[in-house]
């Protein structure tokens, strides 16, 4: 049995629960809601844990970095931001803070995508008279849209996405 141990505030996909094993005890909370604050700071406290893989929805603050003890050696997140991990505690604590910086980029650009020729063709309104019995016989104007063929689309944004 691996002679580190992680605490894991979620569930997460199996493939990386098998390649946590590889190195690491694991215990977690197990539940696909966020875990209550007070019982990952009670977690914390129960075994000492050498790593802390949380999520977005997990405040990550002096309460729960204490809690962990010094064997506490690194906090990391199924995220790209990490604005919910308290960064000066951990830096005060020499725990070394780490994200998912690439995750979503691809998930992101395929439902910004999707979006735009949902808008475009009017796919919500037409979802919607299907609901409520309001579709039936075909008219040259209803719910036509806009036509995307022969137009130029440009993205604008900043880094991965835009």
């Amino acid at each position: 049995m691996p002679d580190k141990k992680v605490y894991i505030t979620r569930r997460i996909p199996q493939p990386g629960i098998d390649k946590l094993k590889e190195v690491f005890e694991i215990d977690h909370y197990d539940s696909d809601e966020a875990i209550p604050h007070d019982v990952l700071v009670k977690a914390m406290k129960a075994k000492r844990y050498d790593a802390l893989l949380c999520m977005l929805t997990d405040t990550i603050d002096h309460e729960v970095i204490e809690a962990a003890g010094p064997q506490l050696k690194i906090v990391a997140t199924m995220s790209v931001g990490f604005e919910h991990i308290n960064l000066e505690v951990c830096r005060n604590h020499n725990i070394m803070v780490a994200n998912t910086p690439g995750v979503s980029t691809d998930s992101v650009a395929e439902l910004t995508a999707t979006l735009l020729l949902m808008t475009a063709r009017r796919t919500p309104e037409g979802v919607d008279a299907v609901r409520n019995g309001e579709w039936g016989l075909w008219k040259p104007m209803w719910l036509c849209g806009v036509e995307l063929t022969g137009r130029t689309l440009g993205i604008y944004g900043l880094g991965r996405i835009g």
